[in-house]
């Protein structure tokens, strides 16, 4: 089990770090007392509670994970087995997780960017 202190979870305190495939097995073991989707400015991160402890869910980098949409968040926890979580919007602020990227929105609207290739199945 992956397991790491975080200092920087938008001014929150220190919580320990859980990745997927951990989190995965707690779940389908029933450890978990509860997970909510917190808030923040502009995305969503899922906190886990274990009796008096709290882990955060952290990605590949043992970073924060950090989610758009509460709908992105409903589904990846669905594929973990868990479908109850709670929702805490009290610090939520609407916004963006990555900043514009105007070069790109220019590049899109002047056709620039390569196609995607749809394979042909053979008939």
């Amino acid at each position: 089990m992956t397991s790491k202190l975080s200092s920087s979870v938008d001014s929150a305190p220190a919580h320990a770090l859980l990745q997927e495939a951990p989190l995965r097995g707690l779940i389908a073991a029933k450890v978990p007392t509860g997970i909510t989707a917190q808030g923040r400015k502009g995305h969503f991160v899922v906190e886990i509670r274990f009796g008096d402890g709290l882990a955060l869910l952290a990605n590949a980098h043992d970073e924060v994970r950090s989610f758009a949409a509460l709908s992105t968040v409903a589904t990846f926890l669905a594929r973990l087995g868990c479908h109850q979580f709670q929702v805490d919007t009290t610090s939520f602020e609407p916004g963006l997780v990555r900043p514009a990227q105007p070069e790109r929105s220019a590049a899109m609207k002047a056709g620039r960017l390569p196609k995607a290739v749809i394979p042909q199945s053979k008939p």
